[in-house]
């Protein structure tokens, strides 16, 4: 594994070389993100771990610039010395993958940089599998994928009881929390439609007119090609599990043209990569109006790609959903 580290300090270079010979990471080296991206140019890396506040250009722009410039694009890794939530939050809404803090500690940086690692190979792992899938589920069902966050338990209420029951559409929902939560919240939602609501099951099958809730500490996802959910013990994505954008890539192959997705509230940007899969699979991205959620994060990362259809209100977006269904519903299907 080869690993760019973009640091114009001494000292943690000296450490930070240290800490990855010893993994056997081959390492190439630069003072600034401008010298970085020249090597990044002309060497292809496995991770890019740089530093925030440098001369002539600093680890944000240089976060920036790879994304928009550099394919395949590495893993993204700030270590910084700025350890604030505002400025940690700032830094993955740009598009670090990882974010650490200094002082360096030694087992802090080789576990998020093997975990992030991990974590890139199985989604490229997974853009393979979506790739060979072959044509995704038959009949006219339109999936609907919901998440949310911080904040987000009220919202995703107040959206599922705004959404009218019908039997033309499937919903998947991933809230973020621990199990014990999200086994009460299953039952929290089921007072707002009268849709049954299940916690997701590994091989449960799923039927129209359902909702799913992924349960806590796995992901789930939707089987390309006929309608059954799978729960996986895959790592974290976005640090949490069950994470939006394994759900959101399944649903973008199962349903194609039909898949609807909503990001609401929350912090961090989960939900965004997956959004990406259903809009380039044809299929509608909606998100909360940023400035209505608690947490903007999650919803004003889709809404600055420019990827969602629509940003609104809670209330506009379940009136907007159950248009959709009905216009989805007698979407052409094609290969994707």
């Amino acid at each position: 594994m080869r690993v760019l580290i973009v640091e114009d300090d001494a000292v943690s270079l000296v450490l930070l070389k240290k800490v990855l010979r010893k993994e056997q990471y081959e390492i190439l080296t630069a003072r600034n993100g401008a010298e970085a991206f020249e090597v990044l140019r002309r060497e292809p890396v496995d991770a890019v771990l740089t530093d925030w506040m440098m001369p002539e250009m600093d680890g944000m722009e240089l976060v920036k610039k790879i994304q928009t410039n550099i394919t395949p694009m590495p893993l993204l890794m700030m270590v910084t010395a700025l350890a604030s939530p505002q400025a940690r939050q700032r830094a993955l809404e740009a598009g670090a993958d990882v974010y650490v803090t200094k002082p360096i500690d030694a087992g802090q940086v080789i576990d998020a940089l093997q975990k992030g690692l991990a974590q890139k190979r199985q989604g490229q792992q997974y853009e393979k599998v979506l790739k060979g899938a072959d044509g995704g589920w038959r009949g006219n069902v339109v999936g609907v994928g919901i998440t949310a966050s911080t904040g987000g338990p009220p919202m995703v209420r107040e959206l599922l009881h705004g959404i009218s029951p019908t039997t033309d559409a499937a919903f998947f929902i991933v809230q973020h929390g621990p199990a014990w939560m999200l086994e009460a919240f299953a039952t929290r939602l089921q007072e707002e439609t009268t849709m049954p609501v299940r916690l997701g099951k590994h091989d449960m099958r799923v039927e129209a007119g359902t909702v799913y809730l992924a349960p806590g500490d796995r992901h789930m996802i939707v089987d390309p090609g006929q309608p059954r959910l799978l729960l996986t013990d895959d790592p974290p994505e976005n640090y949490v599990r069950p994470a939006a954008d394994p759900l959101f890539r399944s649903m973008a192959t199962a349903f194609r043209q039909r898949a609807l997705v909503a990001v609401l509230t929350g912090m961090g940007r989960d939900g965004t990569i997956g959004s990406g899969y259903v809009n380039v699979s044809g299929g509608v991205v909606l998100a909360q109006d940023p400035a209505t959620a608690t947490v903007e994060s999650m919803p004003g990362s889709v809404v600055a790609l420019r990827i969602s259809r629509m940003h609104a209100p809670v209330p506009k977006l379940a009136t907007e959903i159950n248009r959709l269904i009905q216009e989805l519903q007698h979407a052409t299907v094609r290969a994707l």
